[in-house]
Formats: C-alpha cells, structure tokens, sequence
C-alpha cells in the first residue's frame, strides 16, 4: 500500500513539474510579446522616415498645434490635419520637406482619409472609395504618394464613422507614418506582430490539448470535463484574439472585414465561455448568473445578426456588447462575492481569481474609452494567467479524476451485482415465505373452517389470496414500498397465524407509517418471531409492532416474549427465515440496518432503521 502511494505522489509530482516548466515556457514568451509589443514608434526604415508636422482642427473649431505625446480625439467628429510630411535621414538628422516617389504608409484603425493638395484633385481614402466598396471597416495599411512639388501645406480630413473602440486612431496614424518601401516595409510591420503571433498560435494549439482531455474526460464520464469544456474553448478563442490583435495582421490576411469580425468575436466569445466558467464554479449563487450568461448570450446572437439585417457595422455593435458585458460581469461578480462569504471552503481562492479576468475588462473598456489604450492590453495579460493557472489545474486534477472515474466505473460494476443479489434476495424472501407446510396448513384450516364456520372460512380464504399476490407481487417490485402498505401484508399474515394460534396475541403501534421500506421486511421478521419464539412456549406469547421516528430515522421495532437465544452465540442467517435477504435489500435499497437484541428466556427485540436522508 505504501509503494502504491509513493508511486502515485511521484506522479503527481512529475505533473506538477511538467505545469512548472509549461508556466516558464508561457512566461517567456509573454516577456518577448512584451518587449516586442506594439510600438508608437515609426516603422523603421533603411532609407529615412517621414512624420507629420502641423496642426489639427476638429470639426469647424479652433486650430490647434499638434505635439508629439499629445492625445487627438477621433471620435469627437471629423478632424482636420494641416501641415506638412517632413524627412528624416537614417540616422534621424532632419533633410526638409518630404517630396519624393515613394509613397507614404498609413495606419488606418477604421478611418477614412481625403488628401488636399495645391493643384490636385482631393484623393479620398476611404470605405467609399468605389475601387474598394464598403467592406473596409476594419484596421489596415494604405499608401499614398503626394502628387504636388510644391511645399505649400497639406490637408488631410480624418472621418471616423465610429463612436467607441477607436479613440486613439489618430495619435497611431501619426505616429506610425513611414514610408511605403514595398516587401521591406510589409516585413518590418509584419515583423511587429510575429511574436504575439506565435503566442497567439501556442495558445490555441494548448486549448486542442483541453478539448482533447474534456472530449476524453466526457467519454469516460469525468464529473468535472464540463469546466475542461469551458477552459479549451475560452483558451481558443483568447488565442484568436492574441493573434488577431498583433501588429501588421492585415499582411496576413488582407480581407479586413473578416479580421474585424474574428478580432471582436475571440473577445466575445472568450468573455462569454470564461463567464460560463466562472458560473459552473458557483454553488449557491448559480440561478442569477445563470440568467446573465444567457442574456448575455442572447445579446451576442443579436449582436451577430444586426449587420446581416441592417446597415449597422460589426464594429458599431461593440460598443452595446461592452455595456451588456459589464452589466454580465457586473451581476456575475455580485454572485462571486456573497458566495465567496456564504460558502466555505478551501477553494475560495478560486473566486478570487475569478475576479481577475472580469476586472481586466473593465479596465480594458475604460482604458479604450479614455485613450489611455487601445483594445483588449489587460486582458491580454490576463489570457496569459488563465493558460498557465488551467495548465496547473488540468495536470493536477485529471489524474485525480481518472482514479474516480475508474472508481466509479468499480462502483457501478458493485451495484449491477448488489442489483442481481437484489433481484435473487426478493425472489429467496419470497420462496422462503411461501413454505410447503405453510400452505398446506392453511389449505387445512380453511378446509375445517368451511364444515364449522363456513364466514371464518371465508375471511381466512381471503387473507390468504392476499396474502400470497403480496408475496408473488413482490417478485415485480425493485423498490421500496410505504410502511403503510407493508403493515397491510404483515396484518394479512398475522390473521392466518391467529386462526392457527388463537392463544398468541399480536399488537400493533403505528406511530409513523409516512416512510419508505423494502417490502416483505416486518412480515419475515414477525414470522421469524412467532417460529423460533412464541411456537416453543408451551402456550401463548406476544409479538410486539411499533414503528416510530427519531430526528434522524425512522424505526421499526418487532418484539416477542419467547423462548430468546444467546447474541454472543453467532447467528446462522441460513436457518433464520429470510434474515439474510433483509439486512441486504434494507442495505442497498434505503442504505438501511438490522440490529437484533435477545434474552434467552425473556424474548427478542429486532429493530430496523432507515436514516431519514433516504428518499425514494
């Protein structure tokens, strides 16, 4: 036993080692994401780099110096830039006015551009631009080459037909201005991203892993597969986002519409699984969140369907979704706090970190709000913790599971047995009551009856039938039956007794019949009194019925004035009519007992007891 148990503590800690060496590995790659993360900074270039220089308006108001560090808001109405593009060398030193053939790079984050230039037509840049239709709602890369020689100043109208989600738009425009230098520059952007990429990627492969072992743990019937279900499909979906959300996708997949959906989608459905999770963690307080992750759900599929019927962008509805997310997330947390005081147990600190991805969004949506930042950057953090945390607990707990799994296999393998035993116990009761002699007795009284008192013949006639239809019916009945209904079985037999034995007295005290017990459990025992009791007096004898309840059972006690036995002599439940079969139908039917007291010369005292938690 021992060396099963150190055996099984050194698997365990080689889990454990294998989730500590996964962690580092996630760490690792997050402080690379980290160090190479999106930058403010211009692309760099082998040949210089461009910036603009001016100042800006918002709509018909004052102009205003653009300075570098300074937030230009773009959801407060179409801004206009006026100023020029100015050259940088290499090295960074300052040659004039930009002038030249190679285009100039823009980072569009869902706005529209028109160019002013002195003697040219305006150039607009835009979603109604029939060269590209109006799918363009999304982040991307266009060039623009300026068509004047002149230095005279340059105007640009930024149009953002957005209200929420892109409020730094324009600071990132500006600061990413770079020149256009064809396969270097879609490299250098791509470049940007490929470590979130690949984070991005790792992720959604450790979330197949997830969905393999929940689709595993389903099949073999684990109890916690459905909070595996969650963790792999939240997994994936936050590396969708990862992915999505890093720098120079749009060199990837240049389709900006379905980058757009993807990107806000991941978000959608990461926050909907990961509140589903966090809901399956509740105990007491599932009801409420329940009812929020199905609206919540609701509101996605509204969400969903609201472009395909409408004029409405995609993207116009991330901002409902965020209110109806922080009205969810709102509720949820709510539940998690009153469970966190109302529930104890070790693994609150669950409820704790369950906090933690819900906060995240909430900052998330400020910081997007206030143009302290752009998009999901907390989160993303946040889906780095939840990979590695659910790594740990997958490698921790599966191998738990599987062990209670194979054990409950075991223990339904014991029931279909103890079901048989079952099955063959009532068949053993009844045969063992229906005795040959019995019937025959019977068969005689009533025989003599019919000649002496034809009534008496009649009525014994009749406790007869139903006594044995109780007898064959039991054949058919796997559970457990009223107390009242048994008593009806054992009043039917004491009456075909009595006839035998019109000198012995049986008494009955009912003070609880409202509860459930085998059938054919009191009638064997009253029989088994009156055999090896009351029938080796020289005359008469009582048996003694009482059921009653205590706060914790209820009870059933059967006692008789005969002859007795010694306890400490082991009995023989063979010889003891059906004494076997009850203890195991009281066992595995209502989790019951059979305990029996005897005084040799005094009598016996047999007690059933049934605990109350049963129900049947």
């Amino acid at each position: 036993m021992g060396n099963i148990k150190y055996k099984f503590q050194k698997i365990k800690k080689s889990y454990l080692g294998v989730a500590g060496i996964l962690l580092l590995l996630l760490l690792a790659a997050f402080l690379l994401w980290f160090n190479n993360s999106n930058s403010m900074q211009a692309m760099p270039s082998m040949i210089g780099s461009v910036y603009f220089d001016g100042e800006y308006r918002i709509g018909d108001g004052e102009w205003q110096q653009i300075v570098e560090g300074e937030h230009i808001p773009s959801t407060e109405g179409d801004v206009t830039l006026r100023g020029n593009f100015h050259m940088l060398d290499p090295e960074g030193g300052y040659e004039g006015v930009y002038r030249y053939e190679i285009p100039i790079a823009f980072f569009l984050d869902h706005i529209n551009l028109t160019f002013y230039e002195v003697g040219s037509e305006p150039y607009v840049m835009d979603t109604e631009n029939p060269l590209y239709g109006d799918s363009l709602c999304g982040v991307r890369w266009e060039a623009y080459t300026l068509t004047s020689a002149s230095e005279d100043m340059i105007e640009i109208l930024v149009h953002n037909p957005h209200s929420f989600g892109n409020e730094t738009a324009i600071d990132e425009m500006l600061s990413k201005t770079a020149l256009w230098t064809g396969i270097d520059f879609e490299n250098s952007a791509s470049e940007k991203g490929d470590t979130q990429r690949t984070v991005g990627m790792i992720m959604m492969l450790i979330s197949i892993v997830f969905l393999g072992i929940a689709l595993f743990s389903t099949l073999i019937h684990i109890k916690s597969s459905k909070f595996i279900w969650f963790t792999g499909l939240a997994i994936l979906f936050a590396g969708l986002y990862f992915s999505y959300h890093a720098e120079g996708v749009y060199f990837y997949s240049e389709s900006t519409v379905s980058n757009t959906t993807i990107l806000g989608a991941s978000m959608m459905f990461y926050m909907l699984f990961l509140c589903i999770l966090i809901t399956c963690l509740l105990k007491t307080m599932q009801k409420a969140s329940n009812i929020a992750v199905v609206l919540l759900g609701v509101a996605n599929a509204v969400f969903f369907v609201l472009p395909l019927i409408t004029e409405v962008c995609f993207y116009d509805t991330w901002a409902w979704w965020s209110v109806v997310q922080l009205i969810a997330n709102a509720v949820i947390a709510v539940c998690l706090v009153r469970e966190f005081f109302l529930v104890k147990t070790k693994k609150r600190w669950l409820y704790i970190g369950a906090f933690l991805p819900l906060t995240a969004f909430v900052i998330d949506v400020t910081g997007t709000k206030l143009a302290i930042w752009k998009g999901g950057v907390i989160s993303q953090y946040v889906f780095l913790a939840l990979v590695a945390v659910a790594a740990i607990m997958v490698l921790k707990f599966i191998p738990s599971n599987i062990n209670a799994a194979a054990k409950a296999k075991e223990l339904e393998m014991e029931k279909i047995v103890l079901n048989a035993k079952l099955a063959e116990s009532r068949i053993s009761t009844m045969m063992s009551q229906i005795r040959p002699h019995f019937i025959y007795n019977t068969l005689g009284s009533i025989e003599q009856l019919c000649k002496m008192d034809p009534p008496k013949a009649s009525d014994l006639a009749h406790n007869f039938a139903k006594y044995l239809r109780g007898n064959f019916g039991e054949l058919d009945n796997p559970k457990p039956i009223l107390m009242s209904q048994e008593m009806e079985h054992v009043h039917y037999y004491v009456s075909i007794e009595n006839v035998r034995f019109p000198d012995m007295t049986f008494t009955f005290e009912m003070n609880s019949e409202d509860f459930y017990i085998p059938a054919l459990t009191v009638q064997p025992i009253v029989e088994n009194a009156i055999k090896h009791g009351l029938m080796k007096l020289s005359k008469g004898g009582t048996v003694h019925v009482v059921s009653y309840e205590t706060d914790t059972d209820y009870c059933v006690s059967v006692v008789d004035d005969g002859v007795g036995f010694d306890t400490s002599v082991l009995i023989d439940e063979r010889k003891h009519l059906g004494l076997r079969n009850i203890r195991e139908r009281l066992k595995v039917m209502v989790n019951g007992k059979l305990e029996i007291e005897s005084t040799v010369g005094v009598g016996t005292k047999v007690l059933v007891i049934i605990p109350k938690e049963v129900r049947k």
